[in-house]
């Protein structure tokens, strides 16, 4: 017996109570039984989507997919999503059924799904009912498709890359079959729209199996983003022990914190063409390069953004005997975004043979100076400054850009020690500036 929330419990209640079956489904289902907490319930039934909405008369009823037999039904505040039981028939654009069918029988609906480990449903009427051994598979640590692989991957292509996912995420391994069809019809994935792969890739790529999945399933990363698959027998500057780059790609990944902008900045940092890339710029073309890789994956602005600036910087040297040159830097890229280029840094020289550890000493200690100069407050932008535009102003100088210049030269004094960040100091600072320049 798994303990649901109350309007869970309610749902399942009320249409038992009305002569329907109804079953907890899906990711809850198998999270509750790993032994993690469930966050998305979804609620199968055997009843057509108008019986339900007879069920839930008086509450409010949203037709979130009532094509698809599902509605959402407001328990209180809560949202709860309840399906009819349904079997779907071909899938003439490679994402999406033909036709959908309601039906009486839960094990239709449960034969329609892509995984056995989602394919198990639970009641606290009845238990768990697994006609597929999805609880087999989730005790052995199996990613196995429902039925004959090919045939899901062939219904639905975006399968290949959740079942990719779902072994990166849960950390288990994919069974034999799968893993040969995944390989054999990953041609699939080029016909699944950006927008939905890159949800999936993202969620991939977090996984505490990345790594395994990136290395084992290249062919299918390379379909999805081809400017890797240069790096795929190419040997890196360094000579790592016969890994190519694509390995220390990969490797690189793993050494960063399970965070999406660091883990895709990770996976793009060296998306150089290999053969005649122009090294006198080569912060700008992997900066470039990984831009239009994101951009193409519909990913948002703000996460390309923050992407591109750590790739951008991560071959900036950096000196942490250099204080005043750490505090420039943090003030033009941001503390936090200087911080991830260090953990960047870090997991791109652990990737590489261990003989160049060494450097991970001087990396450590100018994250350690960051991490000081955050602490202490320093000031490393003008709105941290104790004057501001009015201050100017009333040192007699007119509204206009030189009161911004003049602020960013006493952001620089600060920066550089030649003033505190104190009123007094700053102003006479900022009149000797306007002296200088009369």
């Amino acid at each position: 017996m798994f303990e649901l929330p109350f309007e869970i419990d309610h749902v399942l209640n009320k249409l038992n109570e009305s002569g329907y079956e109804a079953y907890l489904v899906g990711g809850a289902v198998r999270d509750m039984i790993m032994g993690k907490p469930a966050h998305d319930y979804d609620v199968a039934t055997s009843a057509t989507p108008d019986e339900t909405k007879a069920v839930f008369d008086g509450y409010r009823v949203v037709e979130t997919g009532i094509r698809h037999g599902t509605v959402t039904v407001i328990v209180g505040e809560y949202p709860v999503e309840i399906t009819s039981f349904r079997r779907e028939s071909t899938y003439s654009d490679g994402r999406h059924p033909d036709i959908v069918t309601f039906s009486r029988r839960l094990e239709d609906d449960l034969g329609r799904r892509d995984l056995t480990v989602n394919a198990v449903a639970y009641s606290p009427k009845t238990g768990c009912v697994d006609p597929f051994g999805g609880i087999a598979d989730i005790e052995k640590r199996i990613i196995r498709c429902v039925g004959d692989p090919n045939e899901r991957f062939a219904e639905d292509h975006l399968r290949l890359l959740r079942a990719m996912r779902f072994s990166s995420v849960l950390d288990f391994v994919i069974d034999e079959d799968t893993r040969a069809a995944i390989h054999e019809n990953r041609a699939y994935i080029t016909t699944v729209s950006n927008e939905r792969v890159f949800s999936e890739l993202c969620r991939l790529v977090c996984g505490v199996n990345a790594k395994s999945i990136l290395h084992e399933y290249s062919d299918v990363i390379f379909l999805l983003i081809p400017e890797l698959a240069v790096q795929k027998g190419c040997e890196r500057e360094y000579g790592d022990n016969g890994r190519d780059l694509y390995e220390h790609t990969v490797n690189c990944l793993s050494y960063t914190e399970p965070l999406l902008h660091l883990r895709l900045a990770a996976l793009l940092h060296d998306t150089v063409k290999p053969s005649g890339a122009d090294e006198t710029d080569v912060c700008r073309i992997r900066d470039t390069i990984a831009g239009n890789v994101l951009r193409r994956l519909r990913c948002s602005a703000a996460l390309t953004s923050s992407v591109c600036r750590l790739i951008r910087y991560n071959d900036v040297p950096v000196d942490h005997n250099d204080m005043v040159g750490l505090k420039r830097l943090a003030s033009k890229v941001g503390i936090k975004t200087m911080k991830d280029v260090m953990k960047l840094k870090r997991a791109d020289v652990l990737a590489e043979d261990p003989r160049h550890y060494y450097r991970l000493n001087d990396l450590n200690a100018a994250y350690d100076a960051l991490c000081e100069i955050e602490e202490n407050g320093v000031a490393l932008n003008v709105r941290d400054l104790a004057i501001g535009g009015d201050d100017i102003k009333a040192l007699g100088v007119r509204p206009g850009p030189v009161i911004g210049r003049l602020l960013h030269a006493a952001l620089d004094g600060v920066i550089s020690g030649e003033v505190n960040n104190e009123k007094s100091p700053l102003l006479a600072y900022v009149s000797e500036k306007l002296s200088e320049n009369a």
